[in-house]
């Protein structure tokens, strides 16, 4: 929790008189991380974190395998996603009797490197091609799941990998139409966008026009960061070009929140069941 969002409770107390006291606790500075060697799943589950060599870059994945799995989630998380933080959370919600995979991109957490758009993808790729070469996930559907800007990762993976399901959540079709996107309406006519050359040619839908799987996209109108819109354009264009796509909303979560919601874990479960292994 920063320093700003902690004062505004102060500046409301000081306001209302009703506010007698006020309540300093170090949980409003600092919050533990999550890990996911702290995740609670159930039982059966082992986990293992691992450090995996490609070329001279050192990739850390967290690998949790279940007897009775059928699916393997490989996983890509947000722009600022570390194993040691968010991954216990990302870890428990996807746990639902499917292998889970996550791993740590160039720069962050046990990931040598520096991320770019070709190292991200090039990680991103060299962690499938190792998962998906192990005895243990041969015979299991590859689900790949994307986060906000991990979800295209996970697109233009599924361009050169095989995907028998994608998961997008809260995932903007380009970079170009996040950024318009936080643009206050009233600068939009005096504020020019301009993006990174390696940025520029990330296309979501443009990477799963040809997408032979299934394909569920998950949004909400209370997402401050991703709105629900570009969600529902993404969907209305795979629509159009007769992809397998299928959209969720979620209504009142906040970005990264989906997850949580009651209905989350259903809706996962039903995906999966629903998707077939491709040739």
């Amino acid at each position: 929790m920063s320093c700003s969002r902690f004062l505004l409770p102060i500046a409301l107390c000081a306001i209302q008189s009703a506010c007698a006291h006020l309540d300093v606790k170090l949980a409003n500075f600092m919050t533990p991380d999550q890990s996911a060697r702290n995740a609670t799943l159930p039982a059966g589950y082992v986990v293992e974190n691992r450090i995996i060599s490609h070329g001279s870059q050192s990739i850390g994945v967290t690998y949790a395998r279940h007897p009775g799995s059928q699916s393997t989630i490989f996983f890509c998380g947000g722009d600022v996603f570390h194993r040691s933080v968010e991954g216990g959370e990302a870890l428990a919600a996807l746990a639902l009797n499917a292998d889970v995979v996550l791993f740590d991109y160039p720069g962050y957490g046990d990931t040598t490197g520096a991320p770019s758009t070709e190292s991200i993808l090039d990680t991103a790729t060299a962690v499938y091609d190792y998962i998906f070469n192990l005895d243990t996930a041969a015979a299991k559907k590859r689900v790949l799941y994307g986060f906000s800007l991990g979800g295209m990762v996970a697109a233009h993976l599924a361009q050169d990998r095989r995907a028998d399901g994608l998961v997008l959540e809260a995932t903007p079709p380009t970079v170009a139409q996040w950024a318009k996107s936080r643009i206050p309406m009233a600068l939009k006519p005096v504020v020019k966008v301009r993006i990174e050359s390696q940025l520029a040619g990330i296309n979501s839908v443009a990477a799963l026009e040809q997408f032979p799987g299934k394909l569920l996209i998950l949004a909400s109108r209370a997402d401050e960061i991703v709105p629900a819109r570009l969600s529902f354009a993404m969907e209305r264009r795979l629509k159009r070009a007769r992809r397998d796509v299928r959209l969720v909303e979620f209504p009142d979560r906040r970005h990264g929140t989906i997850v949580r919601s009651p209905a989350y874990a259903a809706t996962l479960r039903n995906f999966l069941e629903h998707v077939r292994p491709l040739p």
